[in-house]
């Protein structure tokens, strides 16, 4: 059996999946990953902890193929094994609305 190679550059869609089989995220959604590149990268985080994508000084620049943004794969889980995900993990299911007076039966 071949082992897989992981490809040079990778959108959010499959770097997400690709988190979780490399065993960095027990869960990860695209929307998620999109979501902590933006966390990281607006937060007030050390320059080494931030995102390593964008437009800024000491980041790498996104490789746009049409309208998706693609970062190098191995800089991206470099950067996740240094500085895992962290959160809420996946939803567990409905929650009450805010507010909401309703209370189990």
């Amino acid at each position: 059996m071949t082992e897989r190679k992981d490809p040079d550059y990778i959108s959010f869609t499959d770097a997400a999946s690709l988190i979780v089989r490399h065993g960095l995220a027990s869960s990860m959604t695209p929307r998620g990953l999109r979501y902590m590149a933006h966390i990281r990268d607006n937060a007030k985080l050390p320059t080494e902890e931030r995102w390593p994508f964008g437009d800024e000084p000491g980041q790498e620049a996104y490789l746009t193929a049409g309208r998706t943004r693609m970062m190098r794969t191995e800089r991206l889980l470099d950067y996740l094994r240094k500085y895992p995900p962290s959160g809420r993990g996946p939803d567990r299911g409905p929650r009450a609305a805010p507010g909401s007076t309703s209370s189990p039966d």
